[in-house]
């Protein structure tokens, strides 16, 4: 029951959780209109690869399974050169 009740709350963080948001994503996009697709990333993080200057994680349980589903989005000088969503699998 804790399991579905932290899933339940986790799909509501925002578009990110659900996967026809994430069919359209594409390169070349601002950070800031990935933001407004997707809503924050729960993390931002730099990278030490020099073709990547940020990336933005997405991240909760989506499935209630007890395990995390994440997303990525790569971004070099604020345009997305590629992105990894929670559903792929």
């Amino acid at each position: 029951l804790r399991i579905q009740i932290q899933s339940d709350h986790d799909r509501e963080k925002g578009p990110w959780t659900k996967p026809e948001t994430w069919t359209q994503m594409k390169r070349n996009l601002t950070g800031h209109k990935v933001r407004m697709l997707l809503g924050n990333p729960s993390k931002i993080k730099r990278d030490l690869n020099p073709r990547i200057d940020q990336v933005y994680h997405y991240v909760g349980d989506l499935n209630a399974d007890g395990s995390d589903e994440t997303g990525t989005v790569n971004l070099y000088r604020d345009r997305v050169v590629s992105f990894t969503s929670p559903f792929e699998n």
